[in-house]
């Protein structure tokens, strides 16, 4: 069950201006590049900050989520589809 603040439509469009920058994600990507991973389960995606550039350095990706409002701001992030997307 998704938290009620990623899940609410209204709340959803505006959480990454909460976020910040994001500068942790730096990290993750030095992981995934490390492994020389091809393939990425982004499990809680949330509004795709990670899953998207991963698929722009050419990595397969599936984003999951259970916060449907969430995900639809994703996939305004993803206009090419190159990300599965999974509301689960």
């Amino acid at each position: 069950m998704p938290d009620a603040l990623f899940a609410h439509a209204r709340l959803a469009p505006i959480y990454d201006a909460f976020d910040g920058a994001r500068d942790d994600l730096d990290h993750y990507l030095a992981i995934i590049g490390e492994l020389g991973a091809k393939k990425v389960l982004d499990v809680g995606c949330g509004t795709g900050c990670l899953a998207v550039l991963l698929a722009g350095r050419g990595i397969e990706v599936v984003g999951v989520d259970p916060a449907e409002a969430s995900l639809e701001i994703a996939k305004a992030k993803d206009p090419e589809g190159k990300i599965t997307w999974v509301h689960g």
